[in-house]
């Protein structure tokens, strides 16, 4: 299931229940959509039809799906909007980025569209979201979820996320859900667990590209949220390092396991753990790392 170079640092960095619970299947889950129906709406009738929901307690509008007996991708209830197929660490991402009404936020890399329309959500379409993808295809995804999501506030642009400085816009908020190797979603994409040496070093390049842009187009104290659907510190602890090291600090995620704050015989100091990291047979999420950060 795992490369010899994955296993290697998954001995090093944790438990064999860790381990094991990356290739665990997990329950899908849904985020109401409150631009479309009221939440206990949507739950009463997802009910009705013998869906059986769990409320997500850490997350605002989030449910586990325990069982359902039709595809959640085809019931009139998704088609029409009122819900969203969304991770829970995925939405929690959103919540930590604290978005205002009125503010004008930035999405680095937005499709296919979940964390888009979750922020609109949140800001009661109103405000600014300008969603950036450079993709064809993941475009054609993302102009879609933000139509059936009813999200009227985003303005979608494709684009090289590393040029938005081009935008000559300054933010108040960026979500950068950076483009990653993946390793916290093996589960359901196994190719995630043969990743190597090269493909960590690539994404890390872009990652650490994609962050000193985001300082340059972020108003002074605004803030940068951070996440990864990776497990290996080079893509989350070790870039958000480098970072307070660039006109950064680092804020409290409130909920999560903490974030190391020595890895590979370097101590990263014992603020590293206000970032959070979330693991399948803990969270009942995919493996993911959130980091909120603040410009100096």
């Amino acid at each position: 299931m795992f490369s010899e170079f994955l296993l290697n640092k998954y001995r090093l960095l944790f438990d064999n229940d860790t381990i094991r619970g990356l290739t665990a299947p997990l329950s899908p889950s849904i985020r109401a959509n409150t631009l479309r129906i009221n939440e206990r709406t949507l739950v009463r009738r997802l009910t009705e039809k013998g869906i059986e929901l769990e409320k997500i307690s850490w997350v605002k509008h989030g449910y586990l799906v325990k069982d359902s007996p039709f595809s959640l991708g085809a019931t009139t209830e998704y088609l029409m909007g009122y819900y969203q197929l969304q991770d829970p660490a995925s939405m929690y991402s959103c919540e930590v980025l604290e978005p205002k009404k009125g503010e004008v936020i930035l999405d680095m890399a937005a499709a296919p569209g979940g964390k888009t329309t979750y922020i609109s959500q949140l800001m009661m379409n109103k405000g600014t979201i300008v969603s950036l993808e450079l993709n064809r295809d993941r475009m054609r995804s993302l102009r879609s979820t933000i139509t059936r999501m009813g999200a009227e506030n985003v303005i979608a642009i494709r684009m090289d996320a590393r040029n938005s400085g081009e935008l000559g816009i300054i933010f108040d908020r960026i979500l950068l859900d950076a483009p990653c190797t993946g390793t916290g979603t093996v589960f359901k994409n196994p190719e995630a667990g043969k990743k190597g040496h090269s493909d960590v070093e690539t994404c890390c390049t872009l990652q650490a590209s994609l962050i000193k842009t985001a300082h340059g187009i972020l108003k002074k104290k605004g803030i940068l949220v951070y996440s990864t659907c990776s497990i290996l510190p080079e893509e989350n602890e070790l870039i958000i390092k480098d970072a307070l090291n660039s006109g950064f600090k680092l804020l409290n995620v409130p909920y999560g396991v903490e974030a190391f704050t020595q890895v590979y015989g370097m101590h990263l100091g014992n603020k590293m753990k206000f970032a959070k990291r979330f693991y399948p047979h803990t969270h009942g999420t995919q493996g993911f790392f959130i980091a909120k950060l603040q410009k100096i």
